[in-house]
């Protein structure tokens, strides 16, 4: 059940989001583009093979394998809250469509995303031990246009899963990325950090707590949220990834005395770049 204060929230703020994956030459970009109030969006990856072959799929089987895959016109997003999203097995889960998080208001019937998830693989097809990189990065961002000059960055949040579909034991692992604090806070050693927190936490003391975990902090260069690599990735050998993107309504930067950001765009790219291993 959500709670009243998130559901008031969300009702006062409508953005949509455009979301785009593209890659060549073993390169994947991930697009998200926000607006308030538009209905559109695409989610497309494409895959150029290179000297190392890798191939992308949504399906672990990979009976689909293509080098183009296509979301369109995703729904408005709303902001939402990391308590209010799914257990793992279903957000990591090639099953769980992803507008799963859709929202249909009582009021008018329109839908809505609380958050947007997108599960797919990558497999090494070729005769060639790979390794490869996965870049984060926010390539490009707009300030709102009401006045307030804020950036979406300030209050999202990436939640990235990284397993092996294969090993005996399913796993679910991941880790949330946010923008560093404006002000600082503690970890659980009582260590100042500016971390931020993944969403509630104690104004009184901001330290970190088993209820309250920090997010890991955006990387330094401001332009990258994380960077993922893969050592030894052998012939037939398979990655799952899922992307977990929202707008976190506990965060300091948004409140109840705030509106949305109006106008404010980002784009994320998940640059993933393969060679051969050395």
């Amino acid at each position: 059940m959500y709670d009243l204060l998130y559901v008031r929230k969300r009702r006062r703020r409508r953005i949509a989001a455009l979301v785009s994956l593209i890659s060549a030459i073993g390169v994947t970009s991930l697009v998200v583009v926000s607006f308030l109030g538009r209905f559109v969006g695409t989610f497309t990856v494409s895959l150029t093979n290179s000297a190392v072959r890798l191939s992308l799929s949504e399906k672990q089987a990979f009976q689909d394998t293509t080098s183009y895959l296509l979301i369109d016109k995703l729904k408005p997003f709303e902001e939402n809250t990391y308590r209010n999203l799914p257990g793992a097995d279903i957000l990591d889960n090639e099953d769980t469509e992803y507008d799963y998080g859709k929202n249909i208001s009582e009021l008018n019937g329109q839908e809505t995303l609380q958050y947007f998830k997108y599960t797919f693989y990558v497999k090494n097809v070729g005769s060639t031990i790979a390794q490869y990189n996965m870049n984060i990065k926010i390539d490009e961002k707009s300030k709102s246009n009401d006045g307030t000059k804020r950036t979406l960055d300030e209050t999202m949040r990436v939640m990235v899963f990284e397993n092996d579909p294969r090993s005996d034991e399913e796993t679910h692992d991941f880790k949330v990325y946010a923008k560093p604090s404006h002000e600082v806070n503690y970890d659980k050693f009582g260590n100042r950090t500016y971390q931020e927190f993944i969403s509630e936490f104690d104004p009184k003391t901001n330290k970190e707590d088993d209820d309250h975990p920090l997010a890991d902090a955006f990387l330094a260069d401001g332009k990258t949220v994380a960077k993922y690599s893969v050592d030894n990735f052998g012939k037939s050998d398979i990655r799952r990834y899922t992307l977990v993107i929202w707008l976190e309504g506990a965060d300091p930067d948004s409140d109840n005395k705030k509106n949305a950001p109006v106008g404010a765009t980002i784009k994320l790219g998940v640059e993933i770049t393969a060679y051969e291993n050395e």
